[in-house]
């Protein structure tokens, strides 16, 4: 069984450089002017720059994220359970120490138990297993395999001092983690990680279907999937499967399931500028381990500098969920809490397809690029772009044919303009400076100038 904190883990989307823009805007402020530039000139290049450079950063939509393509199989999260399996009828066997490997305890009969213990020593780990049965007349007879196991655990100790507990317990107030026909057989699961301080828990509820077998996970449910990580006894990371569709289940592995997941960690490993990272999602799991497709997505992270990214999709109608072959928003947004970062805040947003098929990005295809900026200090203060294609683009592919428009805001109120268009055949644009003087220009295909000139 995979750790499903490991599972909400690969749920965490790379968002690109798109989230760390250099300066970014919701609204652009005009005519108002910074004493300190009241009297800064600027000319056609450097506000032509400024512009071409959005452009740049818009056409690359390539390289930054369209749908959600991290997510991985939800399905994946099952319920076989290779550790109840018993050995053999041990409890059968007089009470003996089989070459110091296997040991039965029969001294707590009384009590209604027995213990069955063992050691494995690998190259580089040690695992105790512990089995706890119920001393009853399945226990005394000739049957094999018939016993009623109470719980059951397993400590891996690594050299290194990484610790692992995987423990199974009753879920279902039977007393017994053995399935028994006819009865909701459910189990009670925790996986517990520890080293050098960090501790890991991941509890499952889990049952066993109407065939009463965890080995065969074809019915297998998931009722409760949660995540805990400590720090020195701080919690430093919670995640969550939870119930997405209201069936009383988190998975049902014979039958298609809304499945929401919940993620958030402090300083996660790997990412050092990242303070904390957090992340929404619902996803449907198809029956029989069919596959399974993302249905909302949000994501956040929280850097170290104060900045903070975020991702988000919006459907035509504004709602969250992905529309499959509609028109769709992924929006990409940087904001600063810190006062002396020159950022004040960033947006990209792509009008796009997410194709019918909604886990990979080969038929996607995007439709306009917007962009706004602003800057806290400096002499650019905000920029804007817009670019709308005419056709749709396919994932991979660079436009062909557009209008787009651009517009650069300075600390002396003044703003420069650009508006023009594409094609297979040439490009033309009009330019407008800070002091009101215009120039349009217009090239051929090959990049030979058709018709303008400077200012």
């Amino acid at each position: 069984m995979k750790n499903p904190k490991t599972l909400i883990a690969t749920l965490i989307i790379t968002t690109g450089a798109a989230l760390f823009l250099g300066g970014c805007i919701n609204s652009v402020q005009e005519n108002v002017i910074d004493p300190a530039f009241k009297d800064a000139k600027v000319d056609a290049r450097v506000g032509g720059q400024s512009l071409s450079g959005n452009f740049q950063q818009g056409k690359d939509w390539n390289n930054t994220m369209t749908t959600p393509t991290g997510l991985q199989a939800f399905s994946n999260l099952f319920t076989k359970v290779g550790g109840l399996k018993k050995q053999s009828a041990l409890p059968k066997q007089s009470s003996l120490d089989i070459g110091a490997a296997v040991k039965m305890d029969y001294s707590d009969t009384a009590k209604g138990i027995f213990r069955i213990t063992s050691e494995t020593k690998l190259l580089l780990t040690t695992m105790e297993d512990t089995v706890v049965g119920k001393w009853d007349d399945n226990a005394r007879d000739n049957i094999g395999d018939n016993e009623h196991i109470i719980s059951w655990k397993r400590v891996s100790t690594s050299i290194g001092g990484k610790i692992e507990t995987a423990s199974f317990t009753d879920g279902d107030k039977d007393g017994i983690i053995t399935p028994t026909p006819g009865m909701d057989n459910r189990v009670r699961i925790n996986l517990i990680s520890s080293e050098n301080g960090t501790m890991e828990k991941t509890f499952l509820l889990v049952g066993a279907g109407p065939d009463a077998n965890f080995d065969n996970d074809s019915d297998n449910t998931v009722i409760e999937a949660t995540w805990t990580k400590t720090k020195d006894l701080v919690v430093v990371g919670q995640g969550a499967y939870l119930d997405g569709d209201g069936d009383g289940v988190v998975t049902d592995n014979s039958k298609t399931c809304v499945v929401e997941a919940k993620y958030s960690e402090i300083n996660p490993k790997d990412r050092p500028l990242v303070k904390k990272v957090t992340f929404n999602a619902k996803v449907r799991v198809f029956a029989n381990k069919a596959g399974d497709e993302p249905l909302t997505f949000s994501y956040v992270e929280e850097m170290l500098s104060g900045r903070i990214n975020a991702v988000t999709i919006k459907n035509r109608a504004g709602g969250p969920e992905f529309v499959k072959g509609d028109t769709m928003t992924v929006r990409l947004a940087t904001m600063v809490t810190d006062d002396k970062d020159t950022l004040r805040s960033a947006v990209i947003e792509f009008i796009m397809n997410p194709g019918l098929d909604l886990k990979s990005d080969s038929d996607d295809s995007c439709y306009a690029i917007h962009i706004t900026t602003e800057k806290k200090f400096g002499f650019e203060r905000s920029t804007e772009f817009n670019f709308i294609s005419k056709s749709a683009i396919p994932h991979g592919q660079n436009p062909t044919e557009g209008t787009f428009d651009g517009k650069a805001s300075y600390a002396n109120g003044k703003t420069a303009l650009l508006k023009g268009s594409f094609s297979p055949t040439g490009f033309s644009a009009t330019y407008t400076a800070p002091d009101g003087g215009t120039a349009a220009v217009e090239y051929s295909k090959t990049g030979d100038l058709l018709s303008g000139g400077k200012i």
